[in-house]
C-alpha cells in the first residue's frame, strides 16, 4: 500500500504543475536599461508586484548614497505602478525603459535605481455568450375574437 504522505505529495505536485503557479516571472532592469516581459500566444501579462526604487547593494551596483542626498531626501516613485500598468497590463508583451523620460525626474542623485516587476501569464476568460433571442410577441387573440362576433 502506498503511504499517505506520498499520495498527498503527488497530489500537491500535480496541482502546482497544472495551475501555473510555477509560471511566474520576475524581471529586473537597472537605470537606463529595459524591462522586457512577454507571454505565449493567447496569454496576457498579469502584473503581480512592481517596485522602482534605489537599491543599496543590488545587482545594479553598490548603491552608495550620493553626498548631496541628505537624510530628509525622499527617493521614491509612487507613480511607478501606474506607468508599468499602462505599458504592460493585459498585453502579450511589453518593454519598459528605466529612464527619466518614462518615470520622470529622479529626486536623488543616487544612480542605482532599478525596476523590479513580477508577473504571470494568464489566459483571458472566454467571452460571455450573447443573451438568448427574445421571442416575437404573440398576436392579441382577444381583438380577433371580438371582431368576428
Amino acid at each position: 500500500m502506498v503511504p499517505l504522505r506520498l499520495v498527498v505529495f503527488g497530489l500537491l505536485a500535480a496541482v502546482w504543475l497544472f495551475t501555473g503557479a510555477a509560471e511566474g516571472e520576475v524581471v529586473y532592469a537597472c537605470h537606463n536599461g529595459t524591462a522586457d516581459m512577454s507571454c505565449d500566444v493567447g496569454s496576457k501579462i498579469k502584473l503581480e508586484h512592481i517596485l522602482y526604487k534605489v537599491g543599496v547593494g543590488t545587482r545594479c551596483g553598490e548603491g552608495k548614497p550620493h553626498p548631496d542626498d541628505g537624510p530628509g531626501t525622499f527617493c521614491s516613485f509612487p507613480w511607478a505602478e501606474m506607468v508599468v500598468e499602462d505599458l504592460c497590463d493585459n498585453r502579450r508583451s511589453c518593454k519598459v525603459p528605466v529612464t527619466e523620460h518614462v518615470f520622470g525626474e529622479y529626486p536623488c542623485k543616487e544612480q542605482t535605481r532599478y525596476l523590479e516587476v513580477s508577473y504571470t501569464c494568464a489566459k483571458p476568460p472566454p467571452p460571455t455568450p450573447p443573451p438568448p433571442p427574445t421571442p416575437p410577441p404573440k398576436p392579441d387573440c382577444k381583438d380577433k375574437e371580438a371582431g368576428d362576433a
